[in-house]
């Protein structure tokens, strides 16, 4: 395995164990702070193709 492909499973586990920590404190990662936005309107939709809805 060169250096440069243990470089990016090292990056790999590092990224992944953050966003279990992340995820552990918050799971709502994805907010949005302004009201009436095109990301806003996605995350919170509650009607079918929202976020929330999975």
């Amino acid at each position: 395995m060169s250096k440069y492909e243990q470089q990016m499973l090292d990056t790999e586990r590092h990224y992944d164990q953050m966003m279990k920590e992340i995820e552990q404190v918050d799971p709502n990662i994805l907010y949005s702070l302004v009201p009436g936005s095109q990301l806003h309107q996605k995350i919170n939709n509650p009607i079918t193709e929202g976020i929330d809805e999975g």
